[in-house]
């Protein structure tokens, strides 16, 4: 039993508490356009790119490179090989409160067996487990995980239906609806927005947000600004660049932090 992995990142500090390593699974049923993971989105083997690191040597390889100019997004894992690998930093965890994260892609679209054979088994080794969800997936799939995951990271990008559709392809019901059964079940959740100027930064859209957030109990919620670190996958992927987006002014992610906050929420 396998899935597919593209990047394992160790010592990471920006997908839960503490330092965490953290697992991206392929296969992502949303399109957002802002996207820094674009080879996430199949949930199938890809090949890379990077013309800049090509010698021009005319001894390519499928799968391998000896300059690192071509290499595969999505190489398969077992629950075991996974668990072994997050073992190495037990030590990194238990002293600061971290863990192993599953991100994505989308986790959730993950073979159930075979993430309750990896979650199961950190727990086992006593390491804290993180999920990371864009929330539109069955809510058994949820149900299947929930004693095994000790809190979710759930992205919420916007709270309009129409605005969720027109910049992810889904609209937002199924996600919203998994977030209230979650929040009902006092399950431990993490909200995390993502904050894109002229898309969801907004007073209108915000404001919206926060009163969904209201009817959630949520540890804390993340305002995350919108970055550019992933623009060049799509060149290496072979894709279409994606539209330009920017990030909003420090100035304004106060601003809304503040909102949040004078609104009663646990923004970080």
């Amino acid at each position: 039993m396998t899935a597919l992995i593209f990047n394992i990142q160790r010592f990471s500090l920006h997908d839960g508490d503490g330092i965490r390593t953290t697992f991206f699974f392929k296969g992502c049923p949303l399109r957002c356009k802002w996207c820094h993971n674009p080879e996430s989105w199949l949930a199938e083997p890809q090949t890379v790119f990077i013309q800049k690191k090509c010698r021009g040597c005319s001894d390519c390889k499928q799968t391998d490179c000896v300059y690192g100019a071509r290499e595969i997004a999505g190489k398969p894992y077992t629950p075991a090989k996974l668990i072994a690998i997050a073992e190495r930093d037990a030590e990194f965890y238990r002293n600061s409160g971290g863990g192993v994260t599953l991100s994505g892609g989308e986790v959730m679209l993950q073979s159930s067996d075979f993430l309750i054979e990896l979650l199961r088994g950190l727990k086992q080794k006593g390491i804290d487990t993180a999920v990371d969800t864009c929330g539109h997936v069955s809510f058994a799939a949820f149900k299947n995980v929930l004693p095994y995951v000790d809190i979710f990271l759930y992205d919420i990008k916007f709270a309009d239906n129409a605005r969720h559709l027109q910049f992810t392809g889904h609209g937002n019901d199924l996600i919203l609806s998994n977030l209230q059964k979650l929040s009902d079940m006092d399950t431990k959740l993490e909200i995390r927005i993502p904050v894109i100027e002229g898309v969801n930064s907004g007073d209108a859209e915000m404001d919206k947000i926060i009163s969904l957030l209201k009817n959630i109990k949520a540890k804390k919620i993340r305002l995350l600004p919108y970055h550019t670190f992933g623009r060049d996958k799509y060149v290496h992927l072979g894709m279409a660049m994606p539209n330009k987006f920017t990030a909003p002014s420090a100035q304004r992610m106060d601003e809304l932090a503040e909102k949040f906050k004078q609104n009663g929420l646990p923004v970080v």
